[in-house]
């Protein structure tokens, strides 16, 4: 028990850290463009951060049940894991360097299970699920190809309704028999529709290489090229307005697009450590550690495979708004065979996240909204606008990619629309660098620090 709550503390710190170290990335624009003070600019962001982790949990149950098995997984193996991510986001917070948190959360997860299993293979040889002889590698899912089946929701037919009944006043998603046939339908404030399911063969991709590794280039790449094209676009559009109109114009503007990439980095990073601290809930409550729990303390126990909430926190937060600002909002149909997040941890974190960039990040804030390139508040809105709609799509794929990444890159690139040599490549070469360290250092550090908790007596094997 204490084991657990040594997770939840240490993933929170590494929630408060990511918080101040991102800081950096939601609002480093709208700082080097003047459009706002550090001190509002850290306080817009803490409030959109704290609203973008309420929707979408995509990416926390990518991180919970996504990249490593769980069998490889103890509350101690996790502590070191959290720890040595923690010391690369002070190590890269210290020098300045606006390096990938969501990236050191992997590698140190991945360097840390693959320690565990190394030390498992020396204790005696690892047995797989289907009883054959496993390598060290099975410690980590690689790739994961599955059938997918994509939920579309449609017009619920009179016969659906009738079926529904009463139940259409409930918020959520609900089962009801129609002949002989079970139908989902999503009710939401006295709106409802029927889910229909399309079985797509070997659509659901998932795994280190699909959900890090590809969107790890891919998404760098797409957030110079729509920067650039997005800030050429702009150009061609603005050329025959005064340059105090396009400032006093973007300059508004730009608080609506950091708003969005405040939400987006919420959305995409806060959602992270969900995924560690219900990992360790299910590692704890398959083990038998919540076995004697008191009843006070019983919401501790998550079960693997169990339903999630009908609803999230998000879709409570549209359901009190007036009809007229739900734009016609329907909740994502529930899967009752996926990992859900419990409530009581999406509120935790997203609290600890805003609460961690209310702090700041200013030496971050400083290279990448003056050192990189020189910006204008058009420069900012491009650079945002690019960056946040990338983080959205990602989230909701659940892709935990880099927030770093995304706005550097969308920064470079509407840095070289306005011309190649406003781009300073000695500040950009650091940056690359902490990029391709990341992930081999982090694992490389979790690793180390598990093997040899494990050989001193320090963390014990798995059972």
């Amino acid at each position: 028990m204490l084991l657990v709550c040594t997770v939840i503390l240490v993933a929170l710190f590494f929630t408060y850290t990511n918080g101040f170290h991102d800081t950096a990335n939601a609002i480093a624009t709208v700082v080097g463009t003047k459009v706002l003070t550090p001190r509002q600019a850290i306080m817009l962001a803490a409030v959109t951060n704290l609203f973008g982790a309420f929707f979408g949990l995509a990416v926390a149950k990518t991180i919970s049940s996504g990249l490593v098995d769980a069998q490889f997984v103890t509350q101690g193996v996790l502590v070191c894991g959290l720890l040595a991510a923690i010391g690369w986001n002070l190590l890269t917070w210290y020098f300045g360097l606006p390096s990938s948190s969501s990236h050191a959360l992997v590698g140190c997860l991945v360097g840390a299970a693959l320690a565990c299993a190394v030390s498992m293979n020396q204790a005696k040889p690892l047995i797989g699920k289907d009883g054959k002889p496993a390598s060290i590698w099975s410690a980590i899912k690689w790739t994961e190809v599955k059938d997918k089946k994509d939920k579309k929701l449609v017009p619920a037919p009179p016969g659906v309704l009738a079926a529904l009944g009463d139940s259409v006043k409930t918020n959520g998603t609900h089962t009801v028999l129609v002949g002989t046939n079970k139908v989902q339908v999503v009710a939401f404030c006295g709106r409802t529709a029927m889910v229909e399911t399309v079985n797509k063969p070997g659509a659901d991709k998932g795994g280190i290489f699909y959900k890090v590794v590809v969107p790890m280039f891919t998404s760098p790449v797409l957030g110079f090229c729509m920067g650039f094209v997005f800030m050429v676009f702009l150009y061609i559009l603005l050329h025959k307005w005064k340059p105090l109109t396009v400032s006093r114009v973007f300059g508004r503007l730009q608080l609506f697009s950091s708003a969005y990439m405040g939400f987006g980095h919420g959305m995409n990073d806060a959602t992270k450590c969900m995924g560690i601290i219900t990992l360790a809930l299910v590692a704890a409550t398959t083990s038998g550690i919540f076995a004697d729990l008191p009843s006070w303390a019983s919401f501790l126990v998550t079960k693997e495979g169990s339903s999630p909430f009908a609803l999230t926190l998000g879709d409570h937060i549209v359901s009190v708004l007036p009809s007229f600002l739900q734009f016609d909002y329907m909740p994502v149909p529930a899967d009752v065979k996926s990992q859900g997040i419990p409530n009581w941890v999406v509120v935790l974190c997203a609290l600890t996240m805003a609460a961690g960039t209310a702090a700041g990040g200013w030496r971050i804030i400083k290279t990448m909204g003056h050192k990189m390139v020189k910006l204008q508040p058009v420069h900012g809105f491009a650079a945002e606008t690019t960056a946040a709609t990338i983080l959205a799509v990602a989230g909701s794929l659940g892709m935990p990619v880099s927030t770093t990444h995304v706005i550097s890159t969308s920064i470079m690139g509407v840095g070289c629309a306005k011309r190649f040599s406003a781009l300073k490549l000695g500040v950009v070469e650091r940056i690359i660098w902490a990029w391709i360290l990341t992930i081999p250092v982090t694992a490389g550090v979790a690793f180390c620090l598990v093997w040899a908790c494990m050989h001193v007596g320090i963390l014990t094997l798995p059972k």
